[in-house]
C-alpha cells in the first residue's frame, strides 16, 4: 500500500516513539510489516524532513528520536530560517508561494508545517514553497505572520 508523505512521516513519528529504531532498514522492515511499501532513500528524506535525531538507546548502540524542542524553539529556527531564505512571496486566493535561495525550500517548507499546523498542506521544491491554506483569511493571516519575520 502507498502512503502520502504526511501519512508516512505520523506513521514513523509512531514508530521512533514505540521502538528503538537504530536503522534507515528497521523502517523498512516496520513499515513493510505494516503493508506500507518504502524505500531506503525515502525514509532517508522523512529521517530528515522530521529532524529526527540519534541518541543512546537503552539496549546499548543509538536509537532514532523526535527533537525535543518546545514551540518557541521552532519560531526561533523559522525566523532564522525565513531571513535566511527568503527571496520574494506572492499570495493567490488560498495559496502562498515563497521562492527562497536554492536548496533551502525543503527546511523552510518543513518549519513553517511545524509553525503553522492547521495549514492544508505545504510542497517544496528545491526553492520554491508552496502553502495552502483552509481559506483565504487563513492565507493572508500566514502570509502577514512570515512578513513580520523578516
Amino acid at each position: 500500500m502507498y502512503l502520502r508523505k504526511e501519512e508516512r512521516q505520523k506513521l514513523i513519528k509512531s514508530l521512533v516513539k514505540q521502538y528503538e529504531l537504530s536503522k534507515q532498514e528497521d523502517f523498512v522492515d516496520y513499515l513493510d510489516r505494516q503493508g506500507v511499501e518504502v524505500t531506503q532513500a525515502t525514509i532517508s528524506r522523512d529521517i530528515k524532513e522530521l529532524d529526527l535525531i540519534k541518541v543512546p538507546g537503552t539496549k546499548g548502540g543509538y536509537r532514532y528520536t523526535l527533537p525535543s524542542f518546545g514551540q518557541h524553539d521552532f519560531v526561533a529556527k523559522l525566523k532564522k530560517a525565513f531571513k535566511d531564505a527568503y527571496l520574494s512571496m506572492d499570495i493567490m486566493d488560498k495559496f502562498i508561494t515563497i521562492k527562497t535561495v536554492p536548496g533551502s525550500a525543503h527546511s523552510l517548507g518543513n518549519l513553517i508545517e511545524k509553525n503553522f499546523e492547521d495549514l492544508f498542506s505545504v510542497i517544496t521544491s528545491d526553492e520554491t514553497a508552496l502553502l495552502i491554506a483552509h481559506s483565504k483569511e487563513e492565507a493572508e493571516m500566514v502570509k502577514d505572520t512570515l512578513i513580520s519575520y523578516l
